[in-house]
């Protein structure tokens, strides 16, 4: 794949969950993942890295038909468990393992996303 921006009907068709977004809205969320992710990834992991970062913006966003999305729409993202009479609510193991206090944690799209920013770009130990 080349270093070429996907397009909105690219998101569209990878993640049907985000088929029902404005093509505006997805654009803004594909310039936003151009902030995340340059030429400095490998060519074959820049364009599903782009998408990841997008969707998961996306999500955030509450757009979508995902329920990560319908629990961001209602101010939940991020946990896994809730509860309404005498307030119970759970992050989960997960998100401390996944990447903390990163939004990347709260939905499926950022994991994804930050498991490639690892594999791409692993930590470097200097001694």
């Amino acid at each position: 794949m080349p270093y070429e921006v996907p397009a909105p009907a690219d998101l569209k068709a990878r993640f049907p969950a985000l088929a029902g977004v404005a093509d505006t809205v997805i654009a803004v969320a594909l310039a936003e993942a151009r902030g995340r992710v340059d030429r400095s990834w490998p060519e074959s992991d820049y364009q599903p890295a782009l998408l990841l970062y997008a969707a998961h913006v996306l999500t955030l966003d509450g757009h979508g038909t995902g329920a990560e999305a319908e629990m961001a729409r209602a101010g939940a993202s991020g946990f896994q468990s809730m509860k309404s009479g005498s307030l119970s609510l759970d992050r989960g193991d997960g998100f401390a393992a996944a990447g903390g206090g990163s939004d990347l944690a709260q939905t499926g799209f950022g994991r994804r996303f930050l498991e490639m920013v690892r594999r791409n770009f692993p930590p470097v130990l200097v001694v």
